[in-house]
């Protein structure tokens, strides 16, 4: 059984990653196929989660994107990866970000990241 000492310390290690998201996520797949729709759908991991927390999305004006987890994240692990869509289920733009994750007793975290995404070419319109 963790010690307090033991969570606040595991909390401290709570982290985002890849931090940039360079227009890909390396777990995903590097070029853009038109066959493999996973290709699309880059994602950053929050990592080292406590059993109980929130994490809130802001972009750097303070605008609230997306609260996690919710009815689109299931949670099984101290990992939880956030598909890149705010609260509407529209993609974010490239840019920085915050991300504020609260635990009960443990505190708040303050995570800073950026997201490159990639160029789009529509081909027809």
């Amino acid at each position: 059984k963790l010690t307090d000492a033991d969570k606040k310390s595991l909390f401290d290690k709570v982290n985002v990653f890849p931090n940039p998201l360079y227009a890909y996520n390396p777990a995903v797949g590097y070029y853009a196929d038109p066959n493999n729709p996973k290709n699309d759908e880059p994602y950053v991991t929050f990592s080292n989660l406590p059993e109980d927390f929130t994490i809130r999305i802001y972009s750097l004006s303070g605008l609230l994107l997306r609260t996690l987890p919710d009815d689109r994240i299931p949670l099984s692990s101290p990992f939880v990866n956030w598909d890149l869509t705010n609260k509407h289920g529209l993609r974010v733009a490239s840019g920085m970000y915050l991300a504020v994750v609260t635990s009960p007793g443990l505190g708040d975290k303050v995570l800073k990241f950026a997201i490159i995404q990639p160029q789009k070419q529509i081909r027809r319109f």
